[in-house]
């Protein structure tokens, strides 16, 4: 009966500590199903330069990409959050 409770106690000292590790990843296996419908989402985008760009005109195109070129130039950085200090 001993052997079988030293056993006990063993399995109970390991499941405590893997309790941590599965606190962690277990939001990330329950968002699986969600980043799987982004990534099918995102897969079923048209390609940005597909079959539109190759028959549009010389002059459409050199028009499209300067306007791109200065949305680009006009884009905003990302802000890096500063607490406030106190």
């Amino acid at each position: 009966m001993e052997m079988y409770m030293q056993t006990a106690n063993r399995f109970l000292n390991t499941a405590q500590q893997y309790a941590p590790l599965v606190q962690q990843f277990a939001p990330m296996f329950q968002n699986l199903p969600a980043l799987w419908r982004l990534y099918k989402g995102f897969q079923s985008l048209p390609a940005a330069g597909g079959a539109a760009g190759a028959t549009a005109t010389a002059a459409t195109s050199t028009a499209a990409s300067a306007t791109s070129r200065t949305a680009q130039a006009g884009a905003s950085s990302p802000r890096i959050f500063q607490p406030p200090t106190l």
